[in-house]
């Protein structure tokens, strides 16, 4: 047998260190101040040796456990004798090594004042071990899965849970928060521009929200054919200008077809005529297309995924790589209701599945600290309300969100899109922002252009001295994409015109 082979066979060690365990127990029985602090810090799993995770459940079953101290309940105190009281109890004495380990153990330190150190020792050799475990499962995975994409997505997770295993500070001194926060409120005072967040293109939202922010969950809702995919890709468009990077998700329209729309707001070339191929100004609007073209293959960082059955975790998984290689400031997801839960089991009820889709993009928009911006559809009921003008005009409402109550919980900011009932069939429609965690709520006037696929709002028609046309005409939804809006023609060709001379 050769030497090298011999080598390979050779039993190997997980990486541990029992004199780290040793003392870091030893801490927990002398220290009353700090123990309740390492126990916190600490879970049986991370000891290596099996009779150290033994004494350390019991340890922390004994400190969750209170006494009555006069009027006050306090936590019991770990000591030798609580300890061993505990382990013959619950007949594990035996077990962990007798009273003469738990002894040694109380004597194994001369002083208590490393245990920081102690503690970082035993927390890095559990993270190396289940980092082993975790590449042994990918390996599992590597070789039974069908798709390499599904076991990437797999390791990414499992790594990342084990990155955030920790994490949490505890408590902190809000005196020290205090001083902090008025500093950032000092530096926007002096420098507000600063601190703004990325903005939308539409004026009086950005001013009420200061923009869309890293970690913010914006919920954008209304009924099938009102216009959601369209000013959600108004928004990219505008960000994306701003040397901004944007991934959208597009569960139900593919890449090209938002190319087609991105090519007509740009350019201005009805979206009905680039359907078509019919172009009626011919060489004309092709040089508007090529200049849109150009815009978007230049200066704008846009990536889009079309694939109609991915899962909250492929979208984390994507956009990681993505914020890793080419940074990554907005994620556009259309739309929830079209997802499915990461295991994929239709037996769990889809109201708690839509509830875990939500809780997953907003953990997603923590994680990569950027805004993820979430279509939504509304339940009938605001529809049929909408068309009885019942309930102040029939405007939607947060109970409207579709199959679970968790979107509203979960989103930071919640926006409808809404055609008054008595202006149906109008190019006018009202930005309802239902719902602003750190803001005021209110309702903003924007208006469709259909046959360029584009809101705009009163601040951009007034900017470019556009009229309003006072007589109401037919005008189109999301899907109607090649009717007329609000405006004659005439106006709407002066703002296409305007549109191009920008």
């Amino acid at each position: 047998m050769s030497a090298k082979k011999e080598f390979s066979q050779m039993p190997v060690t997980m990486p541990n260190s029992v004199e780290a365990e040793q003392s870091i127990l030893c801490c927990i029985l002398r220290d009353e101040v700090f123990q309740a602090d390492i126990i916190a810090a600490l879970k049986a799993e991370d000891f290596y040796q099996n009779n150290h995770a033994v004494i350390f459940d019991a340890m922390k079953e004994i400190n969750s456990a209170t006494h009555r101290t006069g009027e006050e309940s306090r936590s019991n105190t770990v000591n030798i004798a609580s300890l061993v009281d505990h382990l013959r109890r619950n007949g594990k004495l035996a077990d962990v090594g007798d009273i003469d380990y738990i002894t040694r153990l109380n004597d194994f330190l001369p002083s208590t004042a490393n245990y920081k150190e102690y503690l970082d020792i035993v927390i890095r050799a559990s993270k190396m071990r289940q980092l082993i475990r975790i590449c042994g499962e990918v390996t599992q995975k590597a070789r039974s899965l069908a798709s390499a994409e599904e076991a990437i997505t797999f390791a990414e997770e499992q790594i990342f849970k084990l990155s955030q295993d920790g994490t949490n500070g505890g408590l902190v001194s809000l005196a020290d928060e205090t001083s902090r926060t008025l500093w950032q409120i000092n530096e926007r005072y002096k420098n507000p521009g600063q601190f703004r967040g990325i903005q939308t293109g539409f004026r009086r939202f950005d001013r009420i929200t200061n923009g869309l922010h890293g970690g913010e969950l914006i919920v954008l809702a209304a009924r099938p054919g009102v216009g959601k995919s369209a000013l959600a890709m108004n928004i990219v468009e505008h960000v994306a200008k701003q040397q901004k990077t944007v991934a959208v998700f597009s569960l139900e329209m593919s890449n090209q077809q938002l190319v087609e729309r991105l090519l007509s707001s740009m350019s201005t070339v009805p979206l009905e005529f680039i359907k078509s191929g019919q172009l009626p100004e011919g060489v004309s609007d092709l040089s508007k297309l090529r200049v849109a073209q150009d815009i978007i293959c230049s200066t704008m960082s846009l990536y889009g995924n079309d694939y109609a059955n991915i899962k909250p975790s492929e979208i984390a998984s994507q956009c990681r790589r993505l914020k890793a290689q080419k940074g990554l400031d907005l994620v556009v997801i259309d739309y929830i209701q079209l997802m499915s839960g990461s295991e994929g089991n239709r037996d769990v009820n889809r109201q708690q599945e839509v509830a875990n889709i939500s809780r997953a993009l907003k953990l997603l928009a923590k994680e990569l600290n950027v805004p993820v911006i979430a279509l939504s559809q509304l339940k009938r009921d605001a529809e049929i309300r909408n068309i009885k003008g019942k309930e102040g005009g029939g405007e939607p409402v947060l109970s409207d969100l579709r199959e679970s109550g968790a979107i509203e919980q979960d989103a930071d900011i919640v926006l409808f899109i809404h055609k008054e009932a008595d202006t149906a069939g109008t190019g006018k429609f009202n930005l309802i922002i239902a719902k602003h965690r750190n803001g005021e709520t209110g309702s903003i006037p924007i208006y469709w252009l259909g046959k360029i696929v584009r809101f705009v709002d009163e601040d951009y028609l007034n900017q470019h001295g556009i009229r309003i046309a006072p007589t109401p005409q037919e005008v189109p939804v999301d899907e109607a994409e090649n009717s007329s809006p609000e405006y004659s023609e005439e106006e709407e060709g002066a703002f296409i015109k305007n549109k191009t001379e920008e």
